[in-house]
């Protein structure tokens, strides 16, 4: 039987040897076309992490605060995915919706809720990768974790939780601007 830090270091060897084949930043939400020509005015950070450091090795999902809303948005849209997955796109963390413009932060942790896609009024969560409406802390494998905000002006409403794609499909043509943060993360 493996010992858990065999397992990791095992992880991180495949991870290495694979990260010739990954999906790459070109593949984030920011670069999709559909976006291209979205401003970048939202300022998006974290007091966990500043920008193309290390992200904390927490199963916590770390704090953000943002500005630079503009007054357009109806609702926010946060997408978290790591690029560097040796796969051909990016693997989903998080996905939050419906998140009132007027808020300026997540606290840590905001993102851990996994008591369904809408338990309370404060925004409503999506699928991640892994088909769970959760966060999911960034695996052993070395690479980026990018967090991406979107304003968009409408509300968009779903039958069901939705995917990465279904939801980048609901807002395109909706989204005001746009914010980023990108870490690194090795375990």
């Amino acid at each position: 039987m493996r010992t858990p830090g065999v397992v990791v270091a095992l992880l991180r060897a495949i991870g290495r040897r694979l990260r010739g084949r990954r999906a790459g930043l070109e593949y984030r939400v920011a670069e999709d076309d559909r976006f291209f020509d979205v401003p970048h005015a939202i300022e998006l950070h974290s007091d966990a992490f500043a920008p193309g450091e290390a992200m904390p090795a927490s199963r916590m999902s770390p704090a953000l605060q943002w500005s630079g809303v503009p007054a357009a948005a109806q609702c926010l849209v946060l997408v978290v995915e790591d690029v560097d997955v040796p796969l051909p796109r990016p693997v989903t963390h998080a996905i939050a919706y419906a998140i009132d413009p007027a808020t300026t932060t997540l606290a840590a942790g905001a993102l851990n809720r996994k008591d369904g896609p809408e338990s309370d009024d404060t925004y409503a969560v999506g699928y991640n990768g892994m088909g769970r409406c959760a966060y999911v802390a960034p695996s052993p494998l070395p690479g980026h974790g990018v967090f991406t905000l979107l304003a968009v002006d409408y509300v968009p409403r779903f039958d069901q939780p939705p995917t990465r794609g279904r939801l980048l499909n609901a807002v395109a043509g909706h989204v005001v601007a746009l914010g980023e943060l990108i870490g690194t993360a090795e375990r």
